[in-house]
């Protein structure tokens, strides 16, 4: 494996977090995702209404099926100011070997390069593309896993194949209570963690004047999301706390600074690698 920086110094010039949003859509088994029946459009617009009420910046990540479908999104998130990149599930035959394919698409739609991609489900395979991102010219992505085995992390993780090709690196946000490293900003913590908890590990990141990375998909905020007979279980960790997302959300944004992270890796202070 290639060399990992991470950029331990002490933060002089902290200027916020990381709001990731994955643009997808949430449809019971059994139903086509179609136009008729995608909830995108009116959740999309309901989302930027509200991060932009609290002039905060998101970073969102447009799956191929909804940049297929809903091309425009991502010219209406880039009229907002926000950032959007790709995301991709590396257990789909979407992620092997064609996300050039995908980012040539999205910089057809734009006329932007695109800087970011959210590469999901890639904890046995994920250290393996790396490289092939940073050559396929993305500067940056997110993951679902783990690329430092224990301990809270600090972003960015700076991975360097050689002294021009550098990616950086967003891996889940971790904080350590009671002696238990919490991923605290995966998807679904917001919607099912209770708000102090939240609120904790962000003041707790603050303090330490280290971004946090909140990911979280378009659909955890739509309360009228389509339901479909589940187990207890599995019906908790869909719909658990569906009403109370916005919410929690509303409260993070009041306290908490939130960043695209193209402005971020602009700072010195997180661009300056070691």
């Amino acid at each position: 494996m290639q060399s990992v920086n991470r950029t331990d110094q002490p933060r002089q010039a902290f200027i916020g977090h990381i709001l990731a949003i994955e643009i997808n859509d949430f449809l019971p088994s059994g139903h086509n995702s179609t136009k008729s029946r995608s909830r995108v459009i009116p959740n999309i617009l309901h989302l930027l209404d509200h991060i932009d009420k609290y002039r905060a910046e998101g970073n969102f990540y447009i799956t191929p099926e909804i940049m297929q479908d809903f091309p425009e999104v991502i010219s209406l998130v880039y009229s907002r100011g926000h950032e959007i990149g790709l995301c991709c599930d590396y257990r789909t035959f979407r992620c092997h070997g064609d996300i050039a394919s995908h980012r040539d698409k999205f910089e057809e739609f734009t006329g932007k390069k695109a800087l970011g991609l959210m590469l999901k489900y890639g904890a046995k395979e994920g250290s393996a593309i790396l490289k092939s991102l940073a050559d396929k010219g993305f500067d940056y992505f997110l993951t679902d896993f783990k690329l430092v085995s224990h301990g809270e992390q600090k972003w960015p993780i700076k991975i360097k194949f050689n002294e021009n090709l550098v990616l950086n690196t967003f891996p889940p946000s971790l904080y350590k209570f009671y002696g238990m490293n919490i991923d605290f900003g995966q998807p679904g913590k917001i919607r099912l963690y209770p708000y102090w908890f939240l609120r904790k590990c962000m003041r707790h990141f603050t303090h330490n004047e280290t971004p946090a990375v909140l990911n979280f998909p378009l659909w955890e905020f739509d309360p009228h999301l389509p339901r479909q007979l589940l187990t207890p279980l599995q019906s908790l960790r869909s719909y658990g706390n569906l009403s109370l997302a916005e919410f929690k959300l509303t409260r993070l944004l009041l306290e908490f600074d939130f960043i695209s992270i193209p402005k971020m890796l602009e700072n010195p202070t997180y661009s300056d690698s070691q």
